[in-house]
């Protein structure tokens, strides 16, 4: 006979055109994050446009995508946003300097980014299209650092008043 506590229960037979995605979120939810992920962006774009600072960027834009809709993963808490985009910052301007402005060092810059955020703890994938993108344009180092040190914590700071207003998307869910 079986033992009933180490034996898992048998798996059920699913069709294969099933889907095993987690449930669609409610029609609330989605519109929170989208209000959230909307007010996000505009205030990139508006500072951004006030300031002279680049910080309604393709990275950013999805970093707030990640906040809004995701925020009690892994990738939206404050570490992984702003450590990610900095770590990637600094990788894109060094493979920039080292190498070339061409594609290929793009490449390898958000390849290399992908790794020292995994080794920082700070695993935020948009960050990795921070390298590629700081690559191909070629900035000022230092403005560079600040338009996404600014526009990652901006982001974060939206977030956690989002948070505030709406409990049942408190974030962050840790802040390191």
């Amino acid at each position: 006979m079986a033992n009933p506590v180490t034996t898992p229960a048998p798996r059920q037979a699913v069709p294969w055109w099933t889907s095993r995605a987690p449930a669609r979120p409610d029609l609330v939810t989605v519109l929170r994050a989208t209000l959230v992920c909307v007010v996000m962006l505009l205030l990139l774009a508006a500072l951004g446009r006030m300031t002279g600072w680049l910080l309604f960027t393709a990275p950013l834009a999805a970093t707030a995508m990640i906040v809004a809709g995701m925020p009690a993963t892994p990738p939206a808490q404050p570490r992984s946003v702003v450590v990610g985009h900095l770590v990637s910052v600094a990788i894109g301007l060094v493979a920039g300097a080292v190498a070339d402005h061409s594609i290929w060092t793009g490449a390898v810059a958000a390849s290399l980014a992908m790794a020292a955020m995994v080794l920082t703890q700070s695993f935020h994938a948009p960050a990795a299209a921070t390298a590629a993108l700081v690559v191909a344009t070629h900035p000022v180092a230092l403005t560079a650092l600040q338009d996404f040190a600014v526009g990652s914590v901006l982001v974060v700071v939206v977030g956690y008043l989002a948070g505030l207003m709406f409990p049942t998307a408190r974030y962050p869910t840790y802040w390191w």
